[in-house]
């Protein structure tokens, strides 16, 4: 049995306090499987991505545009990762120099060596999630990072979302202390990646814990913690937030991590209109193994036939939200 998304939420601890403690900050997140930051980042760069994200949406019509665009209100049919019309958007953002410089902020990187060590880099690899709301199916799901990354088990992932973000907006949930029960199997789901994770009844006693993120708000946590994001429950605005990868130099990683993310563009597409040649293929002085990557995805035959069956119903019932969507608009412009 697991848990597909998570009840009872209790309050995420902060670690803001301990930055200048390395030995206590790296202890609490041996202990909980995650450090919440606050305000770690300043809330303009994220603002200004933020601004070229949603010109983006708005100019193929996800959102609405002109003085509501910041809002990122959705206005079209929701796009579902790994589809074509998804791409139509996602090719554009993972070319935007700000969304991979983010991933080397000074402050991000100081809290990030606090909570890792001092010869840590980021991973090429960088991750946009765009969000729609009313669309639960496909939220994505309890999860683990390894079967996606592989490599490290210390790999360490950093959630940042873009705006104020509300557990009622999709915030990402955390299974405290999750990390310590190893790797757990997969089954199909339809949101981002398309498995989660089995989770047994021995971890039914762990928390789940979550917050209510501010613009500027960093959540690290390694490979084997089970996260989730939360249904984006408000009735108009996308949920718009990136992940990045962290290991330390010497350790293994896989092929995939130094590909941009679904590897539809080569790194010289993506950097063709940079205006700085800085941060392009830094990773080759980095030091670190390359293995090979493990079949970790494979489902049985009978979660085959029942993956075929769910994007079915989920087909069906996201054409009939956008059409009562659609109706409701019309109706309130009417009155």
């Amino acid at each position: 049995m697991s848990f597909f998304y998570p009840d009872n939420i209790q309050p995420m601890r902060e670690a803001n306090a301990l930055r200048d403690d390395v030995t206590a900050l790296r202890a609490q997140m041996d202990e909980d499987g995650y450090l919440l930051f606050r305000n770690a980042i300043d809330p303009h760069k994220l603002t200004v991505l933020r601004e070229q994200i949603t010109t983006i949406l708005a100019g193929i019509g996800w959102i609405l545009g002109d003085e509501q665009q910041l809002d990122a209100r959705a206005a079209g049919l929701p796009q579902r990762e790994g589809e074509e019309g998804y791409f139509e958007a996602h090719d554009k953002i993972v070319k935007l120099e700000a969304f991979h410089a983010l991933a080397h902020d000074e402050k991000l990187m100081h809290i990030i060596r606090q909570s890792l060590g001092e010869d840590v880099f980021a991973h090429p690899l960088s991750i946009v999630r765009l969000v729609f709301p009313n669309n639960p199916e496909i939220t994505t799901p309890p999860h683990q990072d390894y079967p996606n990354n592989q490599g490290s088990e210390k790999l360490t992932a950093a959630w940042i979302p873009l705006h104020d973000c509300p557990i009622e907006m999709g915030a990402l949930a955390i299974l405290k202390g999750s990390h310590k029960n190893g790797l757990l199997p997969l089954q199909f789901h339809m949101g981002p990646g398309n498995r989660c994770a089995v989770i047994p009844q021995t971890m039914h006693e762990l928390e789940w814990v979550s917050t209510d993120f501010q613009v500027g708000d960093v959540l690290l946590f390694p490979a084997l913690t089970v996260h989730s994001a939360l249904e984006n429950k408000d009735p108009e605005r996308m949920r718009l937030s990136v992940d990045y990868r962290y290991q330390l130099e010497g350790e293994a990683l896989t092929e995939n991590s130094l590909k941009p993310h679904f590897s539809r563009l080569s790194w010289e597409e993506i950097y063709r209109d940079w205006q700085s040649t800085d941060l392009q293929y830094y990773w080759y002085k980095k030091r670190f193994d390359v293995i090979p990557w493990q079949n970790l995805h494979e489902l049985p035959d009978d979660h085959v036939k029942d993956a075929m069956k769910q994007c079915i119903r989920y087909e069906n019932k996201r054409q009939q939200r956008y059409a009562e969507n659609r109706l409701h608009h019309h109706e309130d412009k009417a009155v």
